[in-house]
């Protein structure tokens, strides 16, 4: 699998930049993927040769096979990586809603997606979704950045952990990409306490350095019911991914 930064280096084609809340998107691409970026950083991925990235995105398939027919919540849409990979390994046996804040990112997701875009797209606050929606889900990914390539402080609140506790299932799962850099590390603290008051909460490194993690937020599943249920296939692909969630720490 090619690295981020070897993704990151190779572009020739910009497609579109714009600014947005303050925000600064760009679609780029080369050979082998479409990538999409905020603020400079990597955001979305589409491989146009697998439907794996090389990325955290990887990280959250073994999740889909913890449940028969998996109910999706995905907060952060970029170019739709997770849609088109979740499809890929399970086509309509997944139901996905996504939700958006910015007109912008669907815009540009919609264009520039290569048709890959499989889902209900909801144009909504992801906090205020989770509050109102009287939808069940059994896995709900945060993978929301805005301005400074940062989680959105609303996502920091009570109000979110709770409400997010509230429309997962029993045995759901929340999985959360964070960014471990210096304003990451210095808030993960207080985010952990905060999660736990809700889940049992697991991390799984990303990367060898540990700088992007994926938080799992669990209502009810310990880590040794979590790896009974993960029963993606090993392979050339996969083997980095299984080893990691044996490797996950409840934290």
């Amino acid at each position: 699998m090619r690295s981020l930064k070897k993704l990151a280096d190779a572009f020739r084609v910009k497609h579109e930049e714009v600014y947005s809340k303050g925000v600064k998107l760009q679609v780029v691409e080369d050979d082998d993927v479409r990538m999409f970026k905020l603020d400079g950083a990597t955001n979305s991925i589409i491989n146009k040769k697998s439907i794996y990235t090389g990325g955290y995105w990887d990280y959250l398939l073994p999740l889909l096979y913890a449940y028969r027919r998996p109910k999706v919540l995905i907060i952060g849409l970029g170019l739709g990586t997770s849609i088109y990979q979740f499809r890929g390994l399970l086509g309509g046996k997944v139901s996905i809603d996504v939700v958006e804040l910015d007109e912008n990112v669907i815009r540009l997701a919609k264009k520039y997606s290569q048709g890959r875009i499989d889902a209900r797209i909801i144009h909504a606050d992801g906090l205020e979704y989770v509050k109102k929606s009287g939808r069940k889900y059994d896995l709900l990914v945060l993978d929301a950045y805005g301005k400074g390539a940062l989680i959105p402080k609303q996502f920091f609140l009570r109000e979110f952990a709770e409400n997010a506790s509230r429309v997962l299932k029993k045995d759901g799962v929340m999985a959360i990409n964070y960014a471990m850099h210096p304003s990451g590390i210095l808030r993960f603290v207080g985010y952990r306490k905060l999660l736990k008051e809700f889940f049992r909460v697991f991390s799984i490194k990303t990367t060898s350095l540990g700088d992007t993690q994926v938080i799992l937020c669990s209502k009810s599943l310990g880590k040794g019911e979590l790896l009974g249920r993960v029963k993606i296939k090993r392979s050339e692909e996969t083997a980095a991914l299984l080893d990691a969630y044996k490797k996950m720490r409840e934290l």
